[in-house]
This record gives C-alpha cells, structure tokens and sequence, in this order.
C-alpha cells in the first residue's frame, strides 16, 4: 500500500506555525536574558551608589579626622621647637613672634602666586582681623612656654574647647547639653591638674603660665569660629593667605620699634643653624595651621577642636624621647610622680573632649 500524499499547503503552514513557535521562544528567552540582565545592572547599580555613598561618608570623617591629627602633631612639633630656641636664644618673645611672622610671608606669597588674591569684600578683611588675633594668642602662647615646661603648656592649650561652645551658643544660637558641661568642667580640672606644681618643704603653685593660657584661650576660641564663617566665603588656602597678611600687618608697627627689629633681624640672620630651626618652625607651623583650616571646612569646629586635644599626647610623646635620646635638651619633670600627674591630666582632657563632642 503506497504513501498517501501530504498536501503541499497544508505542510507550508504546518511549518510556518513551528517557526513562529521556535521565534516565540527565542523571543521569550531574549526577554527573560534582558530582564535578568538589567536586574543585573540594577543590583549593580544599587551596590555602587551604596559603595559609593558609603566612601563618600567615611572620605568626610577621615578627611576632618586626618587633619585634625596632621595639625595637632605638626604644632606639637612646632610647640618643642619653639621652646628650644626660645630657652637658649630668646630674650623678647615679641622680635621672636615678628621674625617667624616674616618668614611666614613666604608662604603667603607662594599662595598668591599658586591662586592668587582671591579677594572677598568684606570677608577678606574679616581675615585680616582674624590673622590679628592670631598674633595676640600666640604671644600669649610664647610667653606661657618661656614660664612653663612644653608638655604643660600643650596639655593646657586644649582648654580652648569651652570657649568654643560658649561662642556658638552665644553667636550661633546653639544650646549646650548635660554633658557638655561636665565635659568642660573636666577639661579646666585637667588644665589646674597639669599645671599644679609641687614644692618640697613649701605649699604647692600654680603654674604662672595660666594668666597667658586663659588670653590665648579666649583668643584661639573666636579665631575658630570666625574661621569657620570665613569659609563660607573663600576657599582654605585664601584663608590661611590672608590670615598671614594679618599677621604681617599687626607686626608691622612692632618693627618701627628699634630693639624688636635689631633682635627679630639678628634672629634671622643668626647663621644656618638658628634659620633653619626658625625655618622647620614655620613648615611646621604651616603645615599644622592649614591643617586645622581644612579641617574646618570638612567638618564642625568642636569635632575639630575636640581632636586637637590628641596634642598633649604627641608632645609628651615627643618630649619623652628627646629625654631618652637627647637628655638635657628640654628642660622638663620627667620622675615617676611628675609624668603620673600629666598622663592623668591627658585622659582628663580625652574624656572631656569626649563628652563635648
């Protein structure tokens, strides 16, 4: 019996319908690989912003934070310097701030040079004025350390904390909770802690360097905060330029006055190895002053002052290896008793810090 014959028109569209069965799959599979491709993308997506976002934050914490701690060990470094050259060369604290003031101008016009004047009226002449403060906290801060030992003197610079949240509650509104009070309160108990001094066979004193601190407190306080309103209004590099030219310009008046000039001059043409000490003094004072402007900007000004308090540690740090390596090149209490009472004082000033933030 022979094949039956299958109609030609009817096998034509029995195939056309298995291609548009075998299209309709693939279709289908395309779409399915698309979706799961783009859900893909999306979780893709949603990771990178979450890490990204993620970076971001922690870039503005580690960016405050690393300044913070940049300027506190740049100045504690500065702070020892200081105290070297003042013991052994020093006689008018005021010629020795006016020669590190020149020398601070070559960074000022580097500055200029670098992004020019930058000028903002009247903010640029707020900076003016702020550098002037400057000049009046760190003849304070100069005159504290030709009376007092280094490591004292810094713990007794983080006291400036207060006086911060005293002015932006006065200024800016801002109230001040429980435990910003006992913070503070911690932190002037550590201050009378550190510069407590005792005498064998007499009544124990305060250190005479307290009347200095308690200017350049206040001094260093209203530079913080108008620094941190400055910088609304000009970028950090301008800030720290123009604070220079304020400098120069309170200085300015003191070198008509003929031993301030003779002396600030003597100093620093006094050789290679006083100008370069003056010079190391100035990189590390710069570098630690624009550090805390920086920081300023990234981050809130009692955060940023509150760190600064790491100061004393890296100072005792630094004065206690000089005392190994270097005996006798800081004069300095070192016994047993002596570094229990500052390492007290020190964690004072943490959990103080701790509390106001």
């Amino acid at each position: 019996m022979g094949l039956r014959p299958y109609p030609v028109g009817l096998l034509l569209q029995r195939i056309a319908q298995n291609f548009k069965k075998i299209r309709a799959n693939e279709s289908l599979k395309k779409i399915d690989r698309n979706s799961e491709l783009k859900c893909i993308e999306f979780k893709s997506a949603s990771a990178s912003y979450e890490r990204y976002n993620f970076l971001g934050i922690w870039a503005i914490v580690v960016d405050w934070f690393f300044f913070s701690l940049v300027g506190a060990s740049s100045l504690a470094i500065t702070g020892i310097i200081d105290k070297l050259i003042i013991s052994k060369y020093v006689r008018n604290p005021l010629a020795y701030l006016a020669a590190l003031v020149i020398l601070q101008q070559i960074f000022a016009i580097g500055i200029i040079a670098f992004a020019g004047l930058g000028f903002v009226y009247p903010q640029s002449l707020y900076a003016l004025a702020a550098g002037g403060l400057q000049i009046v906290l760190w003849a304070s801060y100069l005159r504290a350390l030709q009376v007092e030992e280094t490591s004292r003197v810094a713990a007794m610079v983080y006291v400036f904390p207060i006086f911060v949240f005293l002015g932006a509650f006065i200024f800016l509104g801002e109230a001040l909770a429980w435990k910003d009070y006992i913070g503070g309160g911690l932190l002037v108990l550590s201050a009378l802690l550190v510069s407590y001094r005792p005498v064998e066979g007499g009544n124990p004193i305060v250190s005479p360097a307290l009347k200095y601190m308690g200017i350049f407190w206040i001094f260093t306080a209203v530079y913080a905060i108008v620094s941190k309103y400055l910088l609304g209004f000009m970028d950090e590099w301008h800030l720290i330029m123009w604070s220079s030219l304020g400098n120069l310009v309170i200085i300015l008046p003191m070198l008509t006055v003929k031993n301030i000039r003779a002396e600030a001059f003597r100093y620093i043409c006094g050789g290679p190895f006083l100008f370069s000490a003056l010079m190391a003094d100035e990189v590390f004072d710069f570098v630690g002053r624009g550090a805390f402007i920086f920081a300023y900007a990234l981050g809130s000004v009692a955060l940023v002052s509150s760190v600064a308090a790491l100061q004393p540690f890296v100072t005792l740090i630094f004065v206690v290896l000089l005392g190994i390596f270097m005996p006798g090149v800081l004069n300095e209490e070192l016994t047993q008793k002596m570094l229990a009472y500052k390492v007290i004082a020190v964690i004072l000033i943490i959990i103080g810090v701790y509390l106001v933030s």
